[in-house]
């Protein structure tokens, strides 16, 4: 039956349904006894529930509002926000089960976008070590005006969700939370708290009674290398401080099998340097090229800081550089989730028919969608994708972060 016969339910109805698929960004596609499709959130595949429709364009979505026949996989969430705040959207399962329906819909949308991809390249999801209080930093928002809010948004709308306290958040970001919510001068606006493994805690944007607005230095250690990292609060950080090491060995493991020349490896979309210095004791030299100022203020002074001789962060934008900077085997692409500009991957692709160079490219991203999409363009150039190894970078969520590796 057509999703689109709009005349079917109406805002605010209430239908019984079936689960049948989580698919991308965890949204659960169901249907009626009559066949008609209902989406919504937070149900596992299998269970019977009640959905209450707020939205009937472009497809029927709604809230579940009761769970009739719960699947024996359901668990009690760890946070009593969970289905209200629009962070998390998987505490219904259990850990391992959430990274499975990960995987899943990782195939899905490869197989899906991509004609003839073979999916036994993608390897399972590599776990988190920890699956909550993972989080480093956090954005808060606030409402000032009514009964003094903070929290989050609630999914899909404009609602924010008062909280007390993050389960996926350090707990040292949930300390300031609470601070923050006693202090005399309720914060005006949004703020963020950034923590760090070493016991490093501040406030951005807003002025508190205990804690500083400043840079916070971090420490990062992998396979025996030991790099600190000094962070603005303008700057990107990668937000799970306990799967960064399990990330970057990956990428320096890829490194240091493969046979191709180690004399220059490239660091596109650089950030404060976090990379590049992983990967510096494998290659005679390492440039990095950022668009950020901040993120390269941090990364200068982090060169410094670490005394580190064979890497040189340079500030612009990828896509006006890349023409004409020199690229070498191994080019190392981490991009934003907007991915990477087609006129880079269109810069890499003539001078791999040119020279024969970049010969490997380890692409990581946040973003499966914008990682697809630029995948068929490489592919296009001829290179081949040799493996996609997820890691949950994001616990509890949907999202995750990929390393693809491809090969001339």
């Amino acid at each position: 039956m057509n999703i689109y016969n709009y005349a079917m339910f109406n805002k605010y109805d209430e239908v019984i349904v079936r689960v049948q698929e989580i698919l991308k960004e965890a949204l659960c596609e169901c249907i009626t006894e009559d066949g008609v499709k209902v989406y919504t959130r937070y149900a596992i595949p299998g269970e019977i529930v009640k959905v209450k429709i707020f939205s009937t364009r472009p497809y029927y979505y709604g809230d579940v509002v009761e769970v009739i026949s719960p699947s024996s996989l359901r668990v009690q969430p760890a946070c009593k926000y969970f289905g209200q705040c629009g962070g998390c959207d998987l505490q219904m399962l259990p850990y391992q089960e959430q990274l499975k329906v990960k995987k899943h819909i990782l195939l899905k949308e490869f197989q899906k976008e991509i004609d003839g991809f073979d999916l036994s390249v993608i390897g399972d999801v590599v776990p988190s070590p920890k699956e909550l209080n993972y989080r480093n930093s956090v954005m808060f928002r606030v409402d000032p005006k009514r009964r003094r809010r903070i929290g989050f948004l609630k999914r899909d709308t404009n609602i924010l969700i008062d909280i007390d306290e993050c389960k996926i958040s350090s707990e040292l970001i949930n300390y300031a939370l609470k601070k923050v919510r006693e202090q005399k001068n309720f914060p005006p606006h949004v703020f963020k708290v950034r923590s760090t493994t070493t016991g490093d805690l501040v406030v951005n944007q807003i002025e508190t009674e205990e804690f500083e607005d400043r840079d916070v230095i971090e420490k990062v250690r992998v396979d025996d290398i030991e790099f600190y990292f000094k962070i603005s609060r303008e700057s990107f950080f990668q937000v799970n401080s306990y799967m960064i090491p399990v990330w970057l060995s990956h990428i320096r493991e890829e490194i240091k099998r493969s046979d191709c020349d180690k004399s220059l490896g490239l660091d596109l979309y650089a950030g404060v340097g976090l990379i590049s210095f992983f990967v510096s004791d494998l290659f005679d030299k390492v440039i990095g090229v950022e668009i950020s100022r901040t993120s390269v203020r941090n990364a200068r002074e982090n060169i410094e800081m670490n005394n580190i001789k064979n890497v040189e962060v340079l500030e612009g934008d990828v896509a006006k550089y890349i023409d004409s900077m020199p690229v070498g085997d191994i080019v190392i692409i981490d991009p934003s989730r907007n991915g990477i500009e087609e006129r880079v991957i269109s810069s890499i692709g003539e001078r791999h028919s040119r020279e024969g160079k970049p010969r490997k490219i380890i692409y990581s991203s946040c973003n499966y969608e914008t990682m697809i999409r630029d995948l068929k363009l490489f592919i296009s150039l001829g290179y081949e994708v040799e493996k996609v190894t997820p890691f949950d970078m994001f616990p509890q969520t949907h999202h995750l972060e990929l390393v693809a590796v491809l090969s001339d």
